[in-house]
């Protein structure tokens, strides 16, 4: 039985005085409204309507319950209109992400998302740690890299190419390595903002290999240490979306090319589907489509 229904029914006979006019007005069958009211009358177990073959009238009890029953489809029609203005969109959305997708691929995607839904507040933080989502009040993450098993429901956006890269000059004065094994020749620039910052993959005969590297020059920023390569300082192994600029501008030279990194997968993070707010279930699915759009300049 659908209650709700029970009572629009109940209330347009009431207002029609007739069952007929009652079903032209809902766009019923006389039928259907008469199943309706003998319905509520059960459930209420009492009668709501004297009915002869010419009129009908309100029961005493049918009038007093016209009106609590109104009052209840009222009270319902408020809690589904003030549940529709809760899931607008709107309020504030926590999101982390690790630097280097912070100062390149969010700036673009979210100014967007904010001139779309201007009720919508965003705090992003931008770290390069692995951050626990629920336990420190995070909507969304995005992560770079193969993901443990987790409870959280990842949202591939694409996957993150890297190249090997020096200066003309770095490589005129110390020599072109020929096979990533002869980066233990050379001065590495290691980026602390990663794991294991001084152990870089490579494919080698079909397979990835691990290449342990050395330097004297440590720093946890990616864009540093790319200005560190094009001042000569050594080679150093960057997201493609860094270095391609400053390659097509002869700043840097990519090296060991036939030994192209294996790429790391980019995911979007939230904790499952059923406790999404709407505002940040909108965020997502803006995302998702808008950074794999992204991915030939990953």
């Amino acid at each position: 039985m659908d209650l709700l229904k029970s009572i629009q029914v109940f209330e347009q006979v009431a207002q029609q005085q007739s069952f007929s006019r009652a079903a032209e007005s809902l766009n019923l069958v006389p039928s259907a409204v008469s199943r309706q009211i003998n319905e509520l009358e059960k459930w209420l177990d009492i009668r709501l309507i004297n009915r002869t073959t010419r009129s009908l009238s309100l029961t005493e009890d049918g009038k007093a319950y016209l009106l609590k029953l109104s009052d209840i489809r009222a009270q319902v029609t408020e809690l589904r209109r003030s549940k529709t203005q809760l899931q607008q969109i709107k309020g504030l959305i926590k999101i982390t992400a690790p630097i280097m997708i912070g100062q390149y691929m969010l700036p673009v995607a979210l100014a967007e998302f904010k001139e779309l839904h201007q009720d919508v507040d965003l705090a992003i933080s931008l770290m390069n740690r692995k951050v626990e989502l629920v336990e420190e009040g995070f909507d969304l993450a995005i992560r770079v890299g193969h993901l443990n098993d987790s409870t959280m429901v990842a949202r591939n956006i694409g996957n993150m190419h890297f190249k090997t890269v020096a200066s003309p000059h770095y490589i005129n004065t110390h020599g072109m390595p020929s096979t990533p094994k002869d980066l233990k020749n050379h001065q590495c620039l290691i980026n602390t903002a990663v794991t294991n910052a001084k152990r870089w993959s490579y494919l080698i005969d079909g397979k990835s290999t691990v290449i342990k590297v050395a330097g004297s020059l440590e720093v946890n920023d990616s864009q540093s240490l790319k200005a560190f390569a094009i001042a000569n300082q050594g080679i150093a192994q960057l997201p493609s979306f860094y270095v391609d600029a400053a390659i097509q501008s002869g700043e840097l030279i990519e090296i060991l090319s036939d030994y192209v990194p294996s790429p790391l997968p980019v995911n979007l993070l939230y904790p499952s589907q059923r406790l999404l707010s709407p505002t940040v279930r909108a965020l997502v699915d803006y995302l998702v489509p808008f950074l794999n759009q992204q991915k030939q300049k990953w």
